[in-house]
């Protein structure tokens, strides 16, 4: 596992002096954790769209979060509530209508997304919407709402993102 977490360290930054960004640093403690085993949940250090999440989740051997009932989501809530990223509020989690606009599914189940907390100002793109790329969802603090809801944008957009162990319920 050390060795493909060093590989994985080698490729990020040579996708970032390719890319002509700045050289992404991670803390030893924050990936030994991240790495653990035993955490059932991690938010990486770094914003990425909603693929790049994806497959860095599958790299750890986890996938984005599944968010099946309001006690699932109040322990993502407190998971994100002891981070130190808490303040960017928004989050990815493992849902979107990319097979079929409007028809959410967990990417990492197939299965389809019957419990959900959509913000009241969600407004889901149709066909010929100019949004039509407003695909992922987004886990969003809505203080306002009370609590974090779901949002749908665009999955190049780059957040923070929760990635789970293999739980699905």
């Amino acid at each position: 596992m050390a060795q493909k977490f060093v590989s994985f360290l080698f490729f990020l930054t040579m996708n970032a002096i390719d890319s002509g960004s700045a050289i992404v640093t991670i803390d030893k403690e924050a990936a030994k954790m991240e790495c653990d085993a035993d955490t059932p949940m991690v938010v990486p250090n770094f914003k990425a769209n909603w693929f790049k999440a994806t497959e860095y989740c599958h790299y750890l051997g986890r996938h984005l979060v599944i968010v099946t009932s309001p006690e699932k989501q109040q322990v993502i809530s407190k998971v994100l509530e002891g981070t130190d990223k808490i303040g960017d509020s928004s989050f990815w989690i493992g849902g979107s209508d990319l097979a079929e606009l409007g028809n959410f599914h967990w990417h990492s189940t197939g299965t389809r997304i019957v419990w959900h907390n959509w913000s009241e100002l969600l407004v889901v793109p149709s066909a010929d919407d100019v949004r039509k790329d407003d695909r992922c969802v987004l886990l969003r603090d809505g203080m306002e709402q009370g609590g974090f809801k779901w949002t749908v944008v665009n999955c190049w957009d780059e957040y923070y993102f929760v990635c789970e162990k293999g739980v699905y319920a």
